[in-house]
């Protein structure tokens, strides 16, 4: 066990908790997925594919208090996060989705205003419960849970007290507080794991921490958790209770995480094919996979969550990918800074040199491959028209205005020119998640601009690697044609072995 927590895995929590809940989206309620049907990125009902639920919103509202630098452990954080959730029970996003029991609650609490908010959503929870015994037990705590972690994983006794308290504020049962503790647990243990692909490691860590800030309820969720490790959603799908109840969720989450086989080749896909597991499970498939994904984010990291699935994501209120990468950056860094990536509307490269490179790629007349000089505007691109900008590197929240693109058309990789592993974890998978975003954007017709900072080493590496996964161009070729493209290119070892494997 190590005790650091990186950028990319806090920002991985929340990444992967809302593309989770986003992909889930599209196929709550329904019968389990069958292994040979795609689990893909869809809308249903009032939600448009990409689109995130309640879930996320919720655990946003936790979020955004933490981001803001509210401590979740005191009375001021609760009241900020439960603030934070009547925000978004006044929105119109609430219309689109809210569980039966969470309606109840909020609807008397938005009726009377009170200073000790998270207080008043307490009282009535309570008499809620006391109308209705046994009614609030679903998973509607469970799946704002993991910001408590994100923000507080280093004070964890702290880090149990605020999850049950934060939990109790809707739901007056027990065991659904106990489940955001243990989730909180999981998350924490997940976030400080040396290897992301020891699901055994990850399991003995949670059983001791539940065994030492649980204790007496430990016997319990030792056993919960025990029983379902290495089970798949599906053993959940006609389970009683239901997966819509909140240790029936977290047995059905901690199946996916540990009973999906880890790819010994790029073990980062790993968190694809755990949440797409989750999916499959069937009934309340985006809440099972929003607290999967949470998990997943936390062993694995931004840098694993698929592209095209960041690239889709939004929500409530009014984010995607790049507004929640803010938020996470927030609570890593412990406070706002808006002079600073990935806030500032500019992102300097004063001192580089060769940031005026640019080439259209040899394989493909589509494909714009250039430094940062082009990105920001400051040469004209050949055949003039941008449709979509693949970015290698940081680039301010204004940098790419000029073009004009949405949103959804710029996605920014995580990539960094060195031959470390620690720099880049998932690197094999990064890089061909920029190769193919590419290429997915060529399929729409878009003409694309690749680039970093320089063409130095990371755009001629996914150039090259689009062209041997999408031209099929042989690995040598590719990189020797793109890199006489950019004369001044000569890419690391690490990213040259991507391209052309040993």
């Amino acid at each position: 066990m190590g005790h650091e927590v990186t950028a990319d895995r806090l920002t991985g929590v929340l990444i992967g908790a809302a593309c989770a809940d986003a992909l889930g989206a599209g196929y709550e309620f329904g019968r389990p997925v069958p292994p040979e049907r795609p689990v893909t990125m869809r809308g249903q009902g009032m939600f448009t594919a990409g689109e995130w639920t309640d879930d996320t919103a919720q655990l946003l509202a936790i979020a955004i208090a933490a981001a803001d630098g509210h401590d979740l452990g005191s009375m001021a954080g609760e009241d900020a996060a439960a603030k934070n959730m009547l925000d978004w029970y006044y929105s119109p996003a609430r219309l689109k989705d809210i569980g039966i029991h969470s309606s109840a609650v909020f609807g008397i609490v938005a009726t009377v205003s009170s200073d000790d908010l998270s207080d008043r959503f307490r009282e009535v929870a309570k008499a809620k419960e006391k109308r209705s015994p046994g009614s609030s037990g679903g998973n509607g705590a469970l799946m704002r849970t993991a910001p408590v972690a994100m923000a507080m994983w280093q004070q964890p006794e702290r880090m149990v007290r605020a999850a049950l308290r934060l939990a109790s504020m809707t739901h007056a049962d027990d065991l659904s507080s106990q489940a955001c503790a243990v989730w909180c647990i999981a998350i924490r243990a997940a976030l400080i794991l040396d290897d992301s692909s020891d699901t055994a490691a990850l399991a003995a860590a949670v059983d001791a921490d539940v065994a030492r800030l649980l204790p007496d309820n430990s016997d319990y969720w030792r056993a919960v958790l025990r029983e379902a490790y290495g089970t798949s959603p599906t053993d959940y799908y006609d389970f009683r209770p239901s997966n819509g109840y909140c240790v029936t969720t977290l047995r059905a989450a901690w199946g996916a995480v540990t009973g999906t086989p880890v790819p010994v080749d790029q073990p980062g896909r790993h968190l694809r094919l755990a949440t797409e597991a989750a999916v499959r499970g069937g009934g309340d498939t985006d809440t099972v996979a929003c607290v999967a994904g949470a998990l997943l984010g936390a062993l694995w990291g931004y840098t694993a969550v698929p592209l095209q699935w960041r690239r889709r994501v939004f929500g409530w209120p009014g984010m995607r990918d790049a507004d929640l990468v803010r938020v996470a950056d927030a609570i890593h860094r412990g406070g706002v800074d808006p002079s600073s990536w990935p806030r500032a509307a500019h992102q300097p490269y004063s001192g580089w040199h060769g940031t005026d490179a640019l080439a259209v790629h040899p394989h493909d007349d589509g494909v714009v491959l250039s430094g940062i000089h082009a990105a920001y505007g400051l040469l004209p691109i050949p055949g003039e028209r941008i449709d979509a900008v693949v970015s290698l590197c940081r680039v301010g929240t204004a940098d790419l205005d000029h073009f004009g693109v949405s949103a959804e058309d710029h996605i920014e990789v995580r990539l960094i020119d060195t031959a470390s592993p620690a720099d880049n974890p998932n690197l094999q998978l990064v890089m061909e998640e920029a190769a193919d975003a590419v290429a997915a954007f060529r399929a729409e017709g878009k003409r694309v601009l690749l680039h970093c900072v320089a063409a130095h080493s990371r755009t001629p590496s996914v150039g090259a690697l689009y062209a041997v996964r999408h031209r099929g161009i042989d690995p040598t070729v590719a990189l020797e044609q793109v890199c006489n493209a950019l004369p001044a290119a000569s890419p690391n070892p690490a990213l040259v072995a991507s391209v052309r494997p040993a």
